[in-house]
């Protein structure tokens, strides 16, 4: 599994404020990555890569629910195609979190819920 980048929850609060403060200047979310080789005792540098995370397309992002909530990739892997402005990245991501999170609360109530309600008092 790629390593845990980002809070779904805190990336949706940034948006918000965003969208709410009409700033989508002022924040930048940058990655770089290291691809690291064992040398003897030594780790050396073979290659690096950077992403902008709001370069990349929202619907791309995967959402690990059972990762508290995190959204995972690999630097080298995020798509750096998105061609809208920061605004319309921030409404999208928005839009994709809801959807996203809706449904997780649909499958958690249906699951961990509605099962047992029979046996409450």
């Amino acid at each position: 599994m790629a390593p845990n980048i980002i809070s779904t929850y805190k990336l949706a609060r940034t948006c918000a404020l965003m969208i709410d403060n009409g700033d989508f200047d002022s924040i930048s979310l940058d990655y770089v990555e290291i691809d690291w080789e064992e040398n003897g005792e030594n780790l050396v540098a073979r290659g690096a890569h950077h992403a902008e995370l709001f370069k990349s397309h929202p619907d791309t992002l995967y959402i690990n629910w059972a990762a508290a909530m995190q959204i995972q990739f690999h630097v080298c892997d995020l798509d750096q195609t998105w061609k809208g402005n920061r605004e319309e990245w921030a409404r999208q991501y928005l839009k994709i979190f809801v959807s996203s999170a809706e449904e997780r609360c649909n499958r958690m109530r249906e699951m961990y819920i509605t099962p047992f309600l029979k046996y409450i008092v």
